[in-house]
């Protein structure tokens, strides 16, 4: 239970480098994957997951109001799943790569939730600011940074913890063939993230090759 506290406040931290605080880009896949690889004993498994989510959702940046999919979430979740809870096999590592997919949309779902809840914060700083009362803006901006890194820390935990309830009972059940195909998309996916960075870079949606 402590070692999964701890990988879920990790990864807490890593989720406020998305948009809330400091984005020295420690939270994209290419960062994240590694560490959590490395921390958990595997770090080329680590790397491998974050270049094929790196490739294939490359262009998956939060600016403004758009708010993609949440890469980071993936990336950890693939990362502690696959290597901690199924024991870094290729094919096993790619099922939970499929499955943290969707939980890369749910924590999405949730971000845009706590962005509608902090506008009401950000409405009680300026009124703080009217009334002469400036220490509202630091008030603002620390439960703003709480608010996003609870949010991150309870999302993970609760899923780090199902993940090692159910994931490998679940796997188990999975037909040979099939976790056949999945060690196979080991090798083929970095060459799919490739075309769909390419294809991305060729239509101008990457600002680096503009």
């Amino acid at each position: 239970m402590n070692e999964i506290l701890g990988l879920s406040f990790l990864a807490g931290i890593f989720a406020l480098d998305v948009t809330a605080f400091g984005q020295v880009m420690i939270s994209r896949p290419i960062v994240c994957g590694p560490v959590f690889g490395y921390i958990l004993g595997d770090l080329v498994s680590g790397l491998w997951i974050s270049v094929i989510i790196e490739l294939i959702w490359i262009n998956a940046i939060p600016m403004g109001t758009s708010i993609p999919l949440d890469v980071t979430a993936v990336s950890i979740l693939s990362c502690v799943w696959g290597i901690k809870f199924l024991g870094g096999d290729k094919s096993a590592v790619i099922f939970a790569m499929a499955l943290a997919v969707p939980l890369g949309f749910l924590f999405r779902y949730f971000d845009i939730k706590l962005r509608f809840f902090n506008s009401g914060i950000a409405a009680w700083i300026k009124e703080g600011i009217i009334r002469g009362r400036e220490s509202t803006v630091n008030y603002g901006i620390y439960l703003g940074l709480f608010l996003f890194f609870i949010k991150a820390f309870i999302f993970y935990f609760i899923f780090i913890c199902l993940g090692q309830a159910f994931l490998k009972n679940i796997f188990s059940f999975i037909p040979y063939q099939f976790k056949a195909g999945l060690g196979f998309s080991w090798y083929l996916l970095p060459i799919v993230g490739f075309g769909i960075s390419f294809f991305s870079s060729s239509l101008g949606k990457l600002g680096c090759f503009k």
